[in-house]
């Protein structure tokens, strides 16, 4: 009887320590700001809007030690509409509308449609595919003082780099004195011509104590498979003085969507954040430089002013605001949007909104 006590207590401890090395962690964002566009020839847009500094999202990340310094880990998050119970019909890969309707928004907002990946680490670095951040949208995000969000955010004008990609799979290597390299690839998954709307890239980034710097390559080949769509080169930098972080970015794009006419342009980006009052205060100035010639349909250079503030009520809990503006020239009809609208095609956006992190 006490052989068998012990060797269920024994039992037990093992099972228990299996256990303790797998966990799962549930997380979360709710977003909701008013939101006030004008410049647009339609009219002002009012609005509660569902994401304005960041996606409202539900989440899962999971985690296992494999032993050896492995680890295998998975991440599934989707997004959701906390203004509205917005109707979103399910439809399979034909388009054909599937049974009823869910409650859940499009774009970065639908549901499943933030990121889903597995993920394997260990001393050889990590692997991770499924649908995922892209590595330029990655640095874009690191170095934009408003993170790709708020009224402000850097791809209002700049190319986001396909933001997420889907059938991706990237490699990124052990960090070295600073530094790690990343590369990436997103298959179109086309019967027949499988380059066609493939997306290649790379990224190495340094960062260590106040600095990081980050270079990035984004390749999304045409439909046809023959030539880039688009291709974006990014180069970012940010140094935290204590009192003011410094934020300085360039990006070159070019391209020939099918069926359009050529891409060609160079964007800067310069901003700062500063610690004022409990809070950071966030501005910077963009500017885009169309150098695809007139001839063409080119020459629509755009510049976009921002400023924004936000305040902690607690670690979880923050109350925000920002205002910017975009400057469009020769016919260019740049929007400003946040981190999860493209815009009403208005040129002018003031922002107000709570955002709770769970």
């Amino acid at each position: 009887m006490k052989k068998s006590l012990l060797a269920l207590a024994v039992l037990t401890a093992v099972t228990g320590a299996a256990y303790a090395q797998s966990t799962v962690t549930l997380y979360g964002k709710v977003d909701l700001g008013l939101v006030l566009d004008s410049g647009n020839p339609a009219g002002k847009s009012v609005r509660i809007s569902s994401g304005v500094t960041g996606g409202s999202r539900l989440g899962f990340k999971g985690v296992e030690d494999l032993g050896g310094g492995m680890k295998a880990a998975f991440q599934l998050e989707t997004g959701y509409c906390a203004d509205s119970a917005a109707n979103t019909p399910i439809k399979d890969s034909s388009g054909k509308t599937l049974g009823s309707t869910t409650n859940f928004c499009t774009g970065s907002n639908a549901f499943m449609g933030r990121q889903a990946h597995g993920d394997l680490t260990g001393a050889f670095g990590a692997m991770s595919a499924g649908r995922q951040y892209s590595l330029g949208f990655t640095n874009l995000t690191t170095v934009d003082p408003f993170g790709t969000g708020f009224a402000g955010a850097s791809n209002n004008i700049m190319d986001a780099a396909g933001t997420r990609l889907n059938n991706s799979f990237q490699y990124t290597t052990p960090t070295m004195a600073g530094f790690a390299g990343s590369v990436e690839i997103a298959l179109g998954e086309q019967t027949g011509n499988w380059e066609a709307n493939r997306e290649t890239g790379a990224a190495l980034t340094y960062a260590s104590g106040p600095i990081y710097a980050g270079f990035s390559y984004f390749d999304l080949d045409n439909a046809n498979g023959v030539g880039s769509q688009k291709k974006n080169y990014t180069l970012g930098a940010t140094y935290d003085f204590g009192v003011v972080k410094i934020h300085a970015m360039g990006q070159k794009l070019s391209g020939t969507p099918t069926g359009g006419t050529s891409i060609d342009s160079l964007s800067l980006l310069g901003g700062v954040t500063v610690p004022l009052a409990g809070g950071s205060l966030m501005a910077d100035y963009i500017n885009l430089n169309d150098r695809t010639s007139t001839a063409s349909g080119g020459n629509k250079d755009a510049h976009q002013l921002a400023i924004g503030y936000i305040y902690p009520l607690s670690k979880r809990t923050s109350v925000y605001s920002s205002f910017a503006k975009i400057e469009n020239r020769n016919g260019a009809s740049y929007s400003v949007g946040n981190a999860t609208e493209s815009g009403t095609g208005a040129d002018k956006s003031f922002d107000f909104g709570v955002v709770h992190n769970f």
